[in-house]
């Protein structure tokens, strides 16, 4: 050791030494220069530098397309029948009428399909016997009956509502109204046995018991009539006049005249007609002589909506007792429903032409939806009316 701090006490060494440390110094220095500067290396200004902001580039916003607008929604109609306001089947909604005398005779009782027509007529025909006309067309029973004989102001009633006519027989006066007015008739006396058949028996349940006398078994059916229709090429859709038949609503606000939960129409002694307001159904059932009138398929009381009374000039004519009815021109009468009296007019201005109904100041008259019972009655007679 000693040796070597001499060594490098001597001068001449000193003066070679020096430059090389001096280089080795300064190589040292630059290594460790290069070595802190590395490409990767970020400095610390450029990571705080502050960053230049981007350009925001905006678009106009597009208008948004309009919404459809939503489709409505079809309008739900439910067919209603022609002659009652209520609900039918679409198939049968235009089918034509169907007119059919019926023997009211009380030895004829019961009768068939009564509680299926829309509207019955009843007026008196000779002596002191009603009959009935049946007006059929959102529902024609199987059963029609028992079927009698016509007279000329039935047909009248069949051109009220553009229907066929069916009966069997006639009064001279009768038959020739059908043949001079060309109404689409069927009459029993030529279609027996194809159109019409006989049934001269009663229901096990009814006072009537026996043999039905002949005249008064001959019955029709839908089956039959339409069959007939078709085969002879009669027109079976209704005219699409709308006064062909009524107009139908709930609410009525015509004034009332007086209360009626019950009506009693005196054709004759022995042939009154009384109908019954039952508060819950708002009905009016149907009574004769004996009580309750019956349908002798279903042994169901007839029952109806609507009541309207005809007041008109009735008159004996003969000595048989047969009558001539006034249906032409116009006159007075009742409208009677939910227990309400209200008086009306009608007008009829020709035999092919319908009747039309009005209140008294002049709007056509509204019955509310359901069947009619139209009494054709004499204007000097006098109606019942009980609270």
């Amino acid at each position: 050791m000693n040796r070597f701090l001499s060594f490098l006490s001597n001068k001449k060494v000193q003066m070679v030494m020096m430059p090389i440390i001096a280089v080795l110094i300064v190589g040292v220095i630059f290594a460790l220069f290069l070595l802190s500067t590395d490409p990767n290396t970020v400095r610390e200004e450029e990571v705080f530098a502050p960053m230049e902001p981007a350009l925001e580039i905006t678009e106009e916003p597009e208008e948004p397309e309009p919404e459809p607008e939503p489709e409505p929604e079809p309008e739900i109609i439910i067919p209603t029948a022609l002659l009652t306001g209520l609900e039918i089947e679409e198939a049968y909604q235009f089918r034509r009428p169907i007119a059919v005398v019926i023997n009211n005779l009380h030895r004829a009782l019961p009768q068939s399909g009564i509680t299926s027509a829309d509207i019955i007529y009843e007026v008196l025909a000779e002596g002191e016997v009603t009959r009935l006309v049946a007006i059929y067309q959102s529902e024609i029973p199987e059963k029609i009956g028992p079927v009698r004989s016509t007279r000329d102001y039935f047909v009248d009633f069949a051109f009220n509502h553009d229907a066929i006519f069916v009966h069997h027989g006639g009064s001279p006066t009768g038959y020739t109204r059908v043949r001079g007015s060309g109404v689409a008739a069927m009459d029993g006396m030529n279609l027996e046995g194809s159109v019409f058949w006989r049934d001269r028996s009663y229901p096990s349940w009814h006072w009537n018991t026996g043999t039905r006398p002949l005249e008064h078994s001959s019955y029709t059916s839908r089956e039959r009539m339409e069959r007939h229709i078709e085969n002879q090429s009669i027109r079976f859709e209704i005219n699409d006049n709308p006064d062909f038949g009524f107009t139908f609503s709930e609410e009525i606000t015509v004034p009332v005249n007086a209360l009626a939960s019950r009506v009693t129409v005196p054709f004759s002694t022995g042939y009154p007609r009384t109908f019954i307001f039952d508060p819950e159904t708002r009905d009016y059932l149907v009574e004769n002589r004996h009580g309750e009138h019956n349908d002798a398929e279903t042994r169901e009381q007839v029952s109806v909506t609507n009541i309207l009374v005809q007041l008109t000039d009735i008159r004996v004519v003969d000595n048989a007792g047969r009558r001539s009815v006034t249906t032409i021109g116009d006159g007075r009468g009742y409208f009677i429903t939910d227990g309400l009296v209200r008086e009306v007019s009608w007008t009829r201005a020709s035999l092919e032409s319908p009747m039309r109904w009005y209140f008294l100041d002049g709007e056509p008259l509204v019955l509310r939806p359901g069947r009619t019972w139209i009494n054709v009655f004499s204007s000097n007679g006098t109606v019942a009316f009980e609270e």
